[in-house]
């Protein structure tokens, strides 16, 4: 009976453990995730982007379920740099933002007109119906260039904290990457855009 019940309780522990989830909570630090982006526009799209003076936010809260949690951090000095250098090493990354750069002058003329607006999501968005075709494509290649931008910026952090680029830990880093890119567009928004703060209202700067 002794060793029934030893086995019982063993068997419900392993099927515990089984359900566990393992979560790496990944530091995402976002000033410095800030300043490197602002770093590689200046670099590689020659905006003249200046340092952010904004104070970094708290670390973000992690949620938990019934898991076993392991954070990862990556504190060190010149972190943004080293963030920067990262994505520097990604030559898709690197390609969207001279692209970018490319066409800066067709992107600020639609914004000038108010056609398009700074979404919340970090792309551009069409305010106003009636675009040509042309711009259209104007649209379309800039916000794929986008994506490309936070995709890199995602891996950047993942490796930053040597962590592996699973689904898991992508969907977890990809929306903070998002939030800083799109913070950068509104904070780099001329007078008379509109833009999108992360509620979901529309306003002109």
């Amino acid at each position: 009976m002794k060793r029934r019940f030893t086995f019982v309780l063993f068997a419900l522990s392993l099927i515990i453990a089984s359900c566990a989830v393992i979560t790496v909570n990944i530091y995402f630090p976002e000033k410095d995730v800030k300043e490197a982006y602002k770093a590689l526009e200046k670099e590689l799209m020659d905006t003249g982007a200046k340092p952010d003076a904004q104070k970094p936010e708290g670390k973000p809260e992690s949620s938990i379920r019934f898991e076993f949690v392991r954070s990862a951090y990556a504190q060190e000095p010149g972190l943004s740099d080293k963030i920067a250098e990262a994505v520097k090493k990604m030559p898709d990354v690197v390609n969207a933002y001279k692209e970018m750069g490319a066409r800066i002058a067709d992107t600020d003329r639609l914004r000038d007109s108010g056609a398009v607006g700074e979404s919340s999501n970090g792309l551009l968005v069409e305010r106003e119906k009636g675009l040509s075709p042309a711009d259209k494509t104007i649209v379309d290649a800039e916000n794929n260039n986008r994506r490309t931008v936070i995709n890199g910026m995602t891996k950047a952090i993942i490796r930053i904290n040597r962590q592996p680029e699973t689904p898991d830990n992508i969907n977890q880093v990809k929306p903070q990457a998002t939030k800083q890119f799109a913070a950068i567009r509104r904070d780099s928004a001329k007078k008379g855009w509109w833009i999108q703060d992360d509620s979901g209202n529309w306003a002109k700067k």
